[in-house]
């Protein structure tokens, strides 16, 4: 198993920002370090967060940088930045 890296975490992109439809590979509920809904910045994943959530904090939506990484990867580096991932991890499929 690989050993997650992180950075610091960022605050969501401003609401005028629009991307893809689809952005992630995985999508999951998380309780975040500080409450709010702010996305971790991983080194091997691309992650975007929603302030609505039943269960926590946040709605993540991330994908891989690298084929090989899995759902228990994500896991892994969201708990490393101190995310608490809640519930299943929803496979999406890619834009």
């Amino acid at each position: 198993m690989t050993h997650a890296s992180f950075l610091p975490t960022v605050p969501l992109l401003p609401p005028t920002v629009h991307g893809p439809k689809v952005f992630g590979t995985f999508t999951l509920e998380v309780l975040t370090p500080q409450g709010e809904a702010t996305a971790p910045l991983l080194l091997d994943w691309e992650v975007r967060a929603w302030p609505v959530a039943r269960l926590g904090d946040a709605t993540l939506e991330a994908r891989p940088r690298r084929p090989e990484l899995t759902v228990a990867d994500l896991a892994a580096a969201l708990h490393c930045a101190g995310y608490t991932p809640l519930g299943p991890v929803r496979p999406r499929p890619s834009s």
